[in-house]
């Protein structure tokens, strides 16, 4: 099994290597990937908070309105 591999030499072989190899560019698509990952959760909590702020219950409002401004 181990020794199954189509090419018996190794004279001759080459190795086509793409951006992966550049560690600048592995870098930087790698930041950008936790950039990718991360803000959407900052949105996310700021929009959480906000949004509990405006629904909570503070003393003197009703019951039926949770802190929703009255129009």
């Amino acid at each position: 099994m181990f020794n199954s591999s189509p090419i018996e030499t190794w004279e001759g072989a080459s190795v086509f290597m793409s951006f992966g190899a550049n560690t600048g560019m592995t870098h930087l698509l790698f930041w950008l990937a936790v950039l990718l990952c991360i803000v959407p959760l900052f949105v996310t909590l700021k929009t959480e908070q906000h949004h509990e702020k405006q629904h909570t219950f503070h003393e003197g409002d009703s019951d039926s309105t949770h802190g929703v401004e009255k129009k």
